[in-house]
This record gives C-alpha cells, structure tokens and sequence, in this order.
C-alpha cells in the first residue's frame, strides 16, 4: 500500500510571479494598442475639423466672390486687395462690394448691396492667424449701422488672394493704369491650415467688365 504525497496542490512562488509578469506585458501591450488607437483618432478627428474649415470658409469666400461688383458711379464700390506679412505669414486683406442674398437666420438684408471684408489677425495662440469677416448691411449710407465682425477660421499658417486682370495674376488690386472701380475677371483664394499644406480655389467674378452698367442701387436700366 502506497502512502499518500505529503504535497498540498497549488503554485509555488516562483510560478505565481512568472504568470504576473506575463500578465502586465500583456496588459501593456493592450494599453498601448488603446492609447495608439485614441491617438490615431485624435489624429484624424483633428484633420477633419481643418479640412471642414477650410472647405467652409472657401465656400463662403467663393460665394461672396461670385456677387462681387463695383460701379463707376460709386467709387467707394472699388474692390480693393493688399497683402501684408504678420510673423512671416501671408495675410491679405480684400474689401469689395457684393450684391447680398438674403440670410436664413436673419431673413433679407436692409439693402440688397452689403460691404464686406476680409483679413487675418494673429491668434490666441500668438503663432497662427484668426480670419475675420466684416460686413457693412449699409455701405453707401452715411448713418450707416454698425458693421458686423466674426471669426471664420483659426489655425491658419497664412491667407492669400490673387486676383486675375486678363494677362497675370497679382497681389495687389487695383493695379496700375487701371480704373479704380474695375474689377478682375477672376480671383484664387488660397489658404494654409495648422499643418502647412495650401489649398487653392478659383472664383469667377461674374459682373467683370459691367462696371459701367451697373447701378449702385442695384438695379439695371431699361432696355
């Protein structure tokens, strides 16, 4: 008759030790598998909002573009272009006047011709530019109302607008031996996000070469 193992069954030291270490490795990886995934998605999330911007605010920039006109009976209708440098970056700033249509937030406007503005400003953080859309609803009024400001995008590594004169793309508008009222057949909105890259968009300026036809009410004559 066999007598019976005085061993108790269980894990000795040593073993309970090999199985933790294999266990935190493990858990480390699975840590920096989550950690490199909200990463990735932080990632992305992130590039998404600054192409969102940008597409947006070329939309807007386009649109307004596109009902852009000046009249030689009205010189303060001129389309005006200048571009500076703030820490190094491109910033232009363009004022025009554009025939307005009517905001789904705020119904028509008080006239159909509006003011508008763009240009750039140093952020909060001190190192991107913050562009800024000023809007005049009364532009050829002397009492006209207080224009209204807003910040269309952040971020930015710099804001360009060329604009076409019928033989070469330039900076600055109006050019010389050129009336002041007239306006380019065409201008290129150019913008660089957080990350550097330029993204371009070219706009038509319909009413170009009608700067003797148009009215500053806004309303054609008789046929």
């Amino acid at each position: 008759m066999t007598r019976p193992s005085d061993r108790r069954g269980g894990f000795t030291l040593l073993e309970i030790l090999l199985a933790l270490s294999v266990l935190s490795v493990i858990l480390l990886l699975l840590l920096a598998a989550f950690t490199g995934a909200a990463r990735v998605r932080e990632t992305l999330s992130t590039r998404s909002r600054g192409f969102r911007q940008v597409r947006l605010v070329l939309d807007r920039v386009g649109t307004d573009l596109m009902g852009a006109f000046a009249t030689s009976a009205r010189e303060e209708s001129a389309l005006s272009l200048r571009e500076d440098q703030l820490s190094g970056m491109p910033a232009a700033t363009l004022t025009f006047t554009a025939f307005q249509l009517p905001d789904g937030d705020r119904g028509h406007p008080p006239a159909e011709i509006v003011k508008i503005r763009y240009f750039p400003r140093i952020g909060a953080d001190g190192v991107t530019l913050e562009l800024h859309r000023e809007q005049s609803d009364l532009p050829f009024v002397e009492n006209k109302i207080a224009s209204r400001e807003s910040a269309v995008a952040d971020g930015l590594r710099g804001f360009r607008i060329e604009l076409y004169d019928g033989t070469t793309w330039v900076k600055e508008w109006p050019t010389g031996g050129r009336a002041k009222t007239a306006l380019p057949k065409k201008a290129a909105v150019t913008l660089l996000d957080a990350r550097g890259e330029t993204y371009r968009r070219e706009i038509m300026i319909p009413l170009a070469g009608q700067e003797g036809n148009v009215t500053w009410s806004g309303r054609r004559t008789k046929q």
